[in-house]
């Protein structure tokens, strides 16, 4: 995740934050390394999940990765009984529209995900309906 901090891509996370949130993620391994991973994180009382920290090496892009990754994301979702999927980017937009999701304004998002947008970063909200 790191190189995507780096770059402003990624939000950075403590390492107290990521451990407290390991089970939230799927991860993909190559080798015996995580190639990739990502949390989704859920709201329960609006049955949404967020995804987030969606990272895939550089040297998988353009594999299949990806594609990997957010299957497991959508099963995990699928398993939970979520009724949606979200996620932030000012990145991602083609990622995103090649898997179902629609760009939302913020009124979209649960409630407590409403109160911590961060305006200054202005992200773009992707939808996706289960």
């Amino acid at each position: 995740m790191q190189p995507f901090v780096d770059e402003g891509k990624l939000l950075s996370r403590s390492y107290e934050q990521l451990s407290e949130a390991v089970n939230e993620f799927v991860f993909i391994e190559d080798a015996g390394q995580i190639i990739a991973c990502a949390g989704l994180r859920v709201y329960k009382s609006e049955n949404m999940g967020e995804i987030y920290a969606l990272t895939v090496n550089k040297s998988f892009h353009n594999t299949g990765t990806s594609l990997k990754l957010m299957n497991k994301l959508i099963q995990k979702a699928s398993d939970l009984d979520l009724d949606s999927i979200f996620a932030l980017s000012k990145y991602g937009g083609r990622f995103f529209f090649r898997h179902d999701f629609t760009e939302v304004d913020v009124s979209s998002l649960p409630l407590l995900r409403q109160k911590s947008y961060d305006y200054q970063r202005n992200s773009i909200i992707y939808l996706r309906v289960l």
